[in-house]
């Protein structure tokens, strides 16, 4: 795959993975990418347009206590303790900004490096 897939593409992970930090940003959609233990190790400047958040503030803290503590709950943080994650769901965002509305997808999987969190606001109607 070498365009930017989709949203919901089915073979995103694999494209998430093979891109570095600075080419996530080309992402139509915001990127977080953590390590396996929940740690930020890129956070795209789409996301931080939504969050207000700097990437250079958002690198190296534990995405859902220091980052996103709205998103830590049983409807998201515990479903990345799951070996296998690929989950679409509609959420509001709260921390840090005004709630908005998003879609968001979360992804990961045995073989991957990293785990991700996107989120997709385009799917609103404004």
């Amino acid at each position: 795959m070498t365009q930017t897939p989709t949203f919901s593409d089915a073979n995103l992970l694999d494209w998430l993975e093979a891109q570095t930090s600075e080419q996530l940003e080309e992402a139509p959609f915001g990127v977080v990418r953590m390590n396996r233990e929940g740690i930020v190790v890129a956070y795209c400047k789409s996301e931080s347009h939504v969050t207000g958040i700097e990437p250079a503030y958002a690198i190296g803290k534990y995405y859902f206590t220091q980052i996103s503590p709205c998103a830590n709950n049983m409807t998201v943080a515990a479903k990345y303790a799951m070996p296998d994650l690929d989950e679409e769901l509609d959420y509001i965002l709260t921390y840090v900004c005004d709630p908005i509305r998003v879609r968001l997808r979360l992804l990961k999987s045995p073989q991957s490096q990293y785990q991700y969190f996107l989120v997709n606001r385009k799917f609103v109607d404004k």
